[in-house]
C-alpha cells in the first residue's frame, strides 16, 4: 500500500466521513448507518485451507478499512478498498478479499459448533441454520483518468465471438460484481452530509489549477482550518507531496491552511512560468541579432508570462460564472481592461 493510500485511509476511518460514505452510495443520503453503531474490524484475517494434496495452506487478506455495522437486528461489514491506480482485475481482487472474510465467518463458527451435528452439517462444516454476516466493499477511486477497468467478472472473461453461445455460458458463469466509487466524477454530492460533499466537489475541479484555487477560496472557511489528517488526505487527492509530508509537533496548532499551501504552489508556477517566459524573451533576442536582446528579452518575457497568466485566470472564472467586477477585483485590473483581454483569449 502506498503513502497515498495510507493517508486516504486514516481519513476515511473517521466514522462519520465512513457513515456518510456509505450513505450516501446505498441510501441515497438518508442518515441509516450512524457513526456510533460503526466499530473497526481487524483488517487483517488469516484462513487455513486445504490444498489439492490435503495440507493446510494460510492464506491473509489486508483490507484498508473494514467495519461492522451493528443496528438492532442488522449485522453487516462495511470494506473499502482504496485506489488511486485503475485495477483491471478489480472484481477478482473484491471477490477474493470478501470470500476469506466468508471463509473466516465459517472457521469461527465450526469452532463454536454443539455437540451433536448432522452428518451432512459434519461435512460442511457449517450448520443447517447458520447465518453469514454480509460484506459490503466499496472500491474508493480517485484516479485522475476515468476508469476503464471491469466492474463485473464477466467482463474478465472471453467467451468467443458467438453472441447466443456467449449468453447461454453467463447463465451458469457466476458473477460477480464491485461497487465502484469514482469521486471525482460522482453526481448529487448534496447527498453527502459530512465535508466529503466538499471534499469530493475540489476533486471534480482539482485537473485546472485555476478553478481549484477559486473552488478552495470560496470555501476557505472549511480550508484554513484543517486537521492534519485532512491536510495529508488532500494531498493524496491532489497529488502533492509537498502537502502530504508535513508533519506538526504536539506543541504546535493543530489546524492547518490549505488556502496559504495552494496559494505557494500556485505562486512557484506562476514564477516558473514568467522564467520560461525569460528564457524565451532571451532566445528571441538573440535569433534575431539584436545587441540589446538579452536585456529586452527579458522585458518581454516578463511581460508576456505575466500577461499569459492573468488571460489564463480571466478565462477560467469567466467559464465558472464570475462577473467582470469579481474578475477585476482578483485580477487587480478594471472591467474595462478585463473586457478587452476576454475579447482578445475569446
Amino acid at each position: 500500500m502506498g503513502q497515498a493510500d495510507v493517508n486516504v485511509n486514516l481519513w476515511l476511518k473517521d466514522t462519520k466521513r465512513f457513515a456518510d460514505l456509505f450513505n450516501a452510495i446505498l441510501f441515497q443520503g438518508k442518515p441509516v448507518i450512524l457513526p456510533e453503531n460503526l466499530h473497526l474490524s481487524p483488517e487483517t484475517t488469516a484462513v487455513s485451507l486445504q490444498d489439492a494434496q490435503g495440507k493446510n495452506v494460510v492464506k491473509k487478506q489486508y483490507r484498508d478499512i473494514i467495519m461492522n455495522w451493528q443496528d438492532q437486528a442488522v449485522l453487516m461489514l462495511l470494506s473499502v478498498e482504496s485506489q488511486t491506480a485503475i485495477h483491471y482485475a478489480a472484481p477478482l481482487k473484491v471477490m477474493l478479499y470478501d470470500s476469506l472474510e466468508y471463509a473466516e465467518q465459517v472457521r469461527v463458527k465450526w469452532k463454536e459448533r454443539p455437540p451433536r451435528l448432522s452428518s451432512a452439517e459434519f461435512l460442511s462444516r457449517f450448520q443447517k441454520n447458520d447465518k453469514l454476516i454480509p460484506v459490503i466493499t466499496l472500491i474508493f477511486y480517485y484516479g485522475t483518468e476515468e476508469w476503464d477497468g471491469p466492474l463485473e467478472l464477466h467482463q474478465m472473461f472471453d467467451l468467443g465471438t458467438e453472441k447466443n453461445h456467449a449468453e447461454l455460458m453467463k447463465k451458469y458463469l457466476p458473477n460477480y460484481h464491485i461497487n465502484l466509487v469514482d469521486v471525482r466524477r460522482l453526481k448529487n454530492l448534496e447527498s453527502f452530509q459530512s465535508d466529503l460533499q466538499i471534499i469530493f466537489g475540489m476533486l471534480q475541479c482539482s485537473q485546472d489549477k485555476y478553478a481549484l484555487r477559486t473552488y478552495v477560496a470560496n470555501h476557505k472557511d472549511y480550508f484554513q482550518k484543517l486537521d492534519l489528517e485532512t491536510y495529508h488526505a488532500l494531498g493524496a487527492f491532489l497529488n502533492s507531496r509537498q502537502l502530504m509530508e508535513i508533519s506538526v509537533e504536539k506543541n504546535e496548532m493543530e489546524e492547518l491552511d490549505m488556502c496559504k499551501a495552494l496559494e505557494d504552489i500556485y505562486n512557484d508556477g506562476v514564477q516558473a512560468g514568467i522564467q520560461t517566459g525569460i528564457q524565451t524573451g532571451i532566445e528571441q533576442g538573440r535569433q534575431s541579432g539584436i545587441a540589446e536582446g538579452e536585456a529586452h528579452g527579458k522585458e518581454l518575457g516578463i511581460a508576456e508570462g505575466k500577461a499569459s497568466h492573468k488571460k489564463e485566470v480571466a478565462r477560467q472564472m469567466q467559464k465558472l460564472g464570475y462577473s467582470l467586477d469579481a474578475i477585476a477585483a482578483v485580477l487587480r485590473e478594471s472591467v474595462d481592461g478585463i473586457s478587452k483581454i476576454l475579447a482578445v483569449v475569446g
